[in-house]
């Protein structure tokens, strides 16, 4: 600052003097010439002459005089204004780096002299009439740990590797505790031969910088801990489907590994079931809608070998600093083992342990939905009532064992001889129940003579290499007008299966 205002005060002030010097020399040489005329040609007088030559000296000396008091007062106002304007830049200056809270030093590199000012030493708690002005103290207040490469960063700027030296280091305050500083300098001054002979620079406190950071910094660390070693598969999706991270749970779920999840750009899209896709990109779109910012859905992955692996999936919307959807977290956990204990559950709840076929609760639902399925259809759906002749004899004189294995063996009978679409199920005990959809009276009376014939053919042989020879009575019956409730039906049927009983057991009956 001071070397631009010295610049334009020199420049001014040689100007000047030019002018003035011109002016003098003009008027001096008017002087003498004026002065030499009359001495030669006007003057003849000795006297005269003489103190006429006087004269001419004096004059000289008095615009000599002029000239020198006219410098003088030049240079005087040149320097008064250079003065004020300097004044002012330096004013101007403090101000903003009190605005800007910036401590500000400027060392002479000549003399190890080191100036500051008052917010530097505020900066670390001090007065600035308690800094000494010295390179030695400001190292002094550097971190042990920071000091040698805060030395090899200002090196590198006087030695011209760099040209600014910038760095982010501790400094000890007086309480004795730390301030992050960021330090910035430059050589503002080199001689002719480029070697440094003034550096000037910076100091902004960063302390609460660095600490935002640092807990920035230990946040997105836990993150990555929990993260990575979380029990639940988790991962970052974008909004195209993409994965962007993985854990090695995830990668577990899914059988691939996390190369090849996001270096070969997989996305949620190829590794869910076709059947489940639907529903979650409708989700999605309600993601990007902003409609919701969260929701859980179950669903299956296709895993890399082609099994299928059930997931439960926890699903939170990340947004961006305008609040508009950036991406998903995804926490996955793998239901698969609980899906199938699941669905073994409704399995027992419906299908009679010992036969294998449907139980009487299972059974009767799904008679209901038929008989409403052909009353709204109008068509034939037959019911039979079926139950194993002298079946308590056979518990009776060769075990509970005995029995179950007749059970058994008459339900994969029934079950081998009967369509898909027919509903097969054990009532309790030996009795068995049988819904034949689409199906007139004479088409039931043939299916039911030939389930009656198939097991009295059938020879079953015990354990203990008895062979057993089993009979079944039933009872047919069909839907009518009359009849259109399950409750009428299995009823009109079971009036058949006590007729066929009555006149002698392995027999069918048609009951009206």
């Amino acid at each position: 600052m001071k070397g631009r205002f010295g610049k334009q005060y020199r420049n001014g002030f040689d100007g000047s003097i030019k002018k003035l010097t011109l002016i003098f020399l003009g008027a001096t040489a008017v002087w003498f010439l004026v002065i030499e005329l009359l001495l030669i040609r006007l003057i003849s007088d000795p006297v005269r002459w003489y103190w006429l030559n006087i004269a001419k000296d004096i004059g000289f000396i008095v615009l000599g005089a002029g000239l020198f008091f006219a410098l003088l007062r030049h240079y005087v106002n040149e320097q008064s204004k250079c003065i004020s304007e300097l004044a002012q830049s330096e004013e101007s200056l403090h101000r903003i780096l009190a605005g800007s809270q910036l401590g500000f030093w400027d060392g002479n590199l000549l003399t190890g002299e080191v100036k500051r000012n008052a917010i530097w030493a505020e900066m670390l708690g001090y007065s600035l009439d308690d800094i000494a002005f010295n390179t030695q103290q400001w190292s002094d207040f550097v971190h042990p740990d920071d000091r040698e490469a805060a030395w090899e960063s200002i090196h590198a700027v006087l030695e011209g590797r760099t040209e600014e030296h910038q760095m982010i280091y501790r400094m000890r305050t007086r309480e004795g505790g730390y301030k992050w500083i960021l330090d910035r300098a430059r050589v503002t001054r080199r001689d002719a031969h480029g070697n440094p002979i003034r550096m000037s620079g910076t100091h902004s406190d960063v302390t609460k910088l660095k600490v935002a950071e640092e807990a920035l910094k230990n946040s997105e660390e836990r993150f990555r801990r929990i993260f990575e070693t979380t029990g639940v598969g988790m991962s970052q999706e974008g909004l195209d489907g993409r994965f962007l991270l993985v854990n090695d749970t995830f990668c577990h779920v899914t059988g691939y590994s996390r190369e090849e999840l996001l270096n070969q750009k997989k996305n949620f899209q190829s590794l869910t079931h076709p059947d489940d896709l639907p529903i979650q990109l409708q989700l999605l779109e309600r993601f990007c809608q902003g409609e919701i910012n969260r929701y859980d859905i179950e669903k299956r992955y296709i895993r890399k070998d082609g099994s299928v692996a059930w997931v439960k999936l926890s699903i939170a919307l990340l947004k961006d600093s305008d609040d508009n959807p950036m991406s998903l977290i995804v926490a996955t956990q793998d239901i698969t083992r609980l899906k199938g204990l699941q669905q073994e559950l409704e399995l027992r709840a419906h299908i009679d342990y010992l036969t294998e076929i449907p139980n009487r609760r299972y059974f009767m639902e799904l008679a209901e939905h038929e008989l409403a399925r052909a009353q709204r259809y109008g068509n034939d759906v037959a019911i039979l009532m079926l139950d194993i002749d002298y079946f308590k004899q056979v518990n009776d004189q060769y075990g509970h064992k005995a029995g179950d294995k007749v059970l058994h063996k008459i339900a994969n009978i029934m079950q081998g001889m009967l369509r898909e679409v027919d509903i097969l199920g054990r009532l309790g005990g030996e009795e068995f129940a049988i819904v034949l959809p689409q199906t007139n009276r004479a088409m039931a009376m043939e299916v039911a003579e030939r389930l009656r014939s198939r097991v009295a053919d059938t020879v079953l042989m015990l354990d203990d290499g008895i062979s057993l020879s089993i009979t079944l009575s039933i009872g047919v019956a069909m839907m009518t007008p009359q009849l259109v409730d399950l409750d009428s039906v299995i009823g009109q049927a079971d009036k058949g299966l006590y007729q066929a009983k009555a006149g002698g057991r392995n027999n069918v009956v048609f009951s009206a």
